[in-house]
């Protein structure tokens, strides 16, 4: 999935430890091989050749999380959008090679975008393209998927673990890591920061940022983080650029998708969707016209406020 996955785990014997890893490495993989649209094999690659020609049946998990998905779209105003993959592509970040697309070839990518025209039959489990030249890109939601799932391996083993996903989406399972082991926000401009610390109980972390996937050309900054409607939203004001969003969630599913539409929203925009999110929390770092500040909406030992 393009990310290190670390998986500590505690009071377990050697020989436990090495079932325990393998089970859920397993379990990370096969989700890997289900929804990564660059394995030909994969699911997803498959509905990406096939569902603009006509409705493509489909197994029942990965039916309900595209269901699940597109039901975030909406509630996220369209920030959130599965459908961004001929953007990704165009703009370079899906091979690492990132510049700037010809303005013929950007709106070719963008006409094919849309949350919208993704149709979903829940009574046939089939997938359709309603617009030429869609296709899924799963990159903002199945990493805390396959996080969710191996988190599911470990409680069935009855293992007290957590699972860290490139520092980006973090989860775990029993109170050693969840009641008593802080989770660290650093600053996006210097590691060396911390803007806040959390412990996770029974929820889980997501951090969207310009920092790993990003270039700056005139001044401004190109992030992975891609605008469905608008290739890079003008958030809240061009005053005010939003450099990372972390997200407190019941699920990695949600955190990961929520935190995404967050970073494009930016908080004031981002305060509207957190209304239809009552058990989650956010937390922003922006750089504003006057400096750097922090937003936080229900964060811990934060009162909510936006900028």
């Amino acid at each position: 999935m393009g990310t290190l996955f670390t998986i500590y785990l505690h009071e377990l014997n050697e020989a436990r430890e090495l079932a325990v890893f393998q089970a859920v490495f397993d379990e990370i993989e096969r989700v890997e091989r289900t929804f990564s649209r660059f394995l030909p094999s994969s699911e997803i690659a498959r509905i990406n050749r096939n569902a603009g020609q006509g409705p493509v049946v489909t197994d029942p998990e990965v039916f309900h999380l595209l269901e699940y998905a597109k039901d975030l779209s909406g509630k996220t105003e369209g920030a959130f959008d599965i459908t961004i993959g001929c953007l990704t592509r165009v703009w370079g970040f899906s091979e690492r090679k990132r510049a700037i697309p010809s303005s013929d070839a950007l709106e070719a990518a963008e006409a094919a975008v849309g949350w919208k025209h993704l149709q979903l039959d829940a009574q046939w489990r089939t997938v359709e393209f309603l617009k030429p030249g869609m296709e899924l890109d799963l990159g903002a939601i199945a990493k805390g998927y396959a996080v969710d799932c191996a988190l599911d391996i470990l409680r069935s083993l009855a293992v007290q673990a957590m699972i860290d996903a490139g520092s980006s989406s973090i989860a775990a399972n029993g109170d050693f890591f969840s009641r008593t082991w802080p989770i660290c926000v650093a600053d996006p401009a210097s590691a060396d920061v911390l803007l806040s610390e959390v412990l996770l109980g029974d929820r889980a972390l997501s951090t969207s940022g310009v920092k790993e996937q990003s270039f700056t050309r005139d001044g401004r900054v190109y992030s992975h983080l891609l605008d469905p409607a608008s290739h890079q939203r003008e958030q809240d004001s061009h005053l005010l650029q939003v450099l990372q969003t972390t997200v407190l969630a019941p699920d990695s599913r949600l955190a990961d998708g929520l935190s995404t539409a967050l970073f494009l929203l930016g908080p004031r925009r981002g305060e509207a969707v957190m209304e239809r999110f009552p058990e989650c929390s956010a937390f922003w770092a922006c750089r504003g016209e006057e400096g750097d500040f922090c937003a936080g909406i229900r964060w811990p030992q934060m009162e909510s406020s936006t900028q």
